[in-house]
């Protein structure tokens, strides 16, 4: 399953991307560099059990083991405490970056009825994942992942302007025309 995108890529994206702009070197072809997956957990100091099935959750979509996050300062107002755990995040590079997008683009985003994408970057991408319970490893477990926060995730590309961002997505139908 994941040699299907990586393969899609070398022999369809890449020349496609080739004809429509006139790069003169091949470093300079856009590619995806990195992934971000977060999730944040306002009441973690009232629910740890909950924090468990956050990070479950985030290694069962990634297979990597997520970072924990704590907080820096003190917040009065959510009643979080310095140092306390508030959510985790992973980041995901080369080999790993094919596997979770070919989940992305079979499962998750077919389902999505509304996407909201935030673009305030030339080459970065940012959306939500309201419903996790898409992912087929977790449709066992529903108790477990019934009320988890939405997972941002962002995309990190290498393109130098909006064209070439929006052109780059759109052949991974991430953007759809």
């Amino acid at each position: 399953m994941n040699k299907n995108l990586k393969n899609h890529y070398q022999h369809v994206i890449i020349y496609d991307l080739l004809t429509k702009f006139n790069f003169k070197n091949i470093f300079e072809i856009p590619k995806i560099t990195k992934i971000s997956l977060n999730i944040g957990f306002k009441h973690a100091n009232i629910e740890k059990k909950k924090l468990i099935n956050l990070i479950v959750l985030i290694k069962l979509i990634t297979n990597q083991q997520p970072i924990v996050t704590k907080s820096k300062k003190n917040n009065i107002f959510l009643k979080i405490k310095k140092n306390s755990i508030i959510g985790c995040k992973i980041t995901l590079r080369k080999n790993n970056i094919n596997i979770f997008l070919e989940k992305l683009l079979i499962f998750i985003l077919p389902n999505m009825k509304q996407i909201n994408i935030n673009s305030t970057n030339n080459n970065i991408l940012n959306f939500q994942i309201n419903n996790i319970l898409d992912y087929f490893e977790l449709t066992t477990e529903f108790l477990k992942f019934n009320k988890i926060p939405p997972i941002d995730i962002n995309i990190h590309t290498n393109t130098k302007n909006y064209n070439e961002f929006y052109n780059l997505l759109n052949c991974f139908y991430i953007f759809k025309k």
